[in-house]
């Protein structure tokens, strides 16, 4: 009961935590590339494989393909809204755009694991192509309530997906597995607290590390059925190691400009006299 339960709420919720603290500390990409680890979407299909079967988990995994697309297009959408409307306009306007893709991408997802692979890639890199470009911000410092706020807010989101799905049947179950919960947490809370141009190098960030996440969701339901549930699962941590290890070594390479080192800079000077 107690694995039980750290699996499907103690771990996405740990995640959110550690990404609020790198996004504030690294900044908005790295902490969007490290939203997209499947925190979430991991230990589901692997309780469905344990719980259902390994029949039931890939074919999950392969509906949620459409779903890792929709997360791309949730991206998107929500940056492009962020500068005109509030979180909930934004936020509702972002889910809509997340079921419409799900629900395009699965006729797709039926005609076979490659076809669905090849147009999850492409949505993914067409919707990073479409992000908007935002002004460098300086880090901004959190209020003690900020990081459990977000913590108790995933918790809830995680709690409703991980309970319905499995009434649903392996489709729909795909689809909530890839429910935007992590990200739609630090859209939100990013967007409310902190403005949309720090909202859109996250939702940027977070695009880079879906392509990792199509990969685990691939080689899932490639191998599950084939080489068993541990094998197939380890298979698809290495490739998302793999994917994100890439991703998040170009985000810690990538110039930053002057401009957004001067600002860091002086936020930082100015911390200990805003606190005597």
């Amino acid at each position: 009961m107690f694995v039980d339960l750290f699996f499907k709420i103690g771990l996405p919720v740990v995640m959110i935590g550690i990404v609020t603290l790198a996004s504030h500390r690294y900044g908005p990409a790295v902490g969007g590339i490290l939203s997209a680890v499947p925190a979430k979407g991991g230990p589901i299909l692997l309780f469905l494989a344990l719980e259902q079967n390994t029949s039931f988990a890939a074919t999950s995994a392969a509906a949620s393909l459409g779903g890792a697309g929709g997360c791309g297009v949730f991206c998107l959408v929500y940056a492009l809204l962020c500068r005109r409307y509030s979180w909930p306009i934004a936020g509702a306007g972002a889910y809509g755009a997340f079921a419409v893709t799900w629900a395009v991408m699965l006729p797709i997802s039926a005609w076979g694991l490659a076809p669905a692979f090849a147009m999850t890639v492409t949505i993914l890199l067409v919707s990073r192509r479409l992000l908007p470009t935002a002004p460098p911000m300086p880090r901004r410092a959190t209020s003690a309530s900020d990081l459990p706020s977000r913590m108790i807010a995933g918790a809830a989101m995680v709690v409703f997906v991980t309970t319905a799905g499995p009434s649903f049947g392996a489709t729909i179950s795909g689809m909530l597995t890839t429910i935007p919960t992590v990200a739609a947490v630090m859209a939100l809370f990013t967007h409310a607290q902190e403005g949309p141009d720090r909202t859109i190098g996250v939702m940027r960030g977070l695009t880079h590390g879906l392509l990792g996440f199509a990969a685990f969701l691939t080689v899932v339901a490639a191998t599950l059925v084939p080489l068993g549930v541990w094998q197939s699962f380890a298979l698809a941590g290495c490739a998302v190691v793999a994917v994100q290890f890439v991703e998040l070594r170009s985000a810690f390479r990538a110039r930053r400009p002057a401009a957004e080192v001067e600002a860091e800079l002086a936020a930082d000077l100015a911390l200990p006299e805003a606190t005597e």
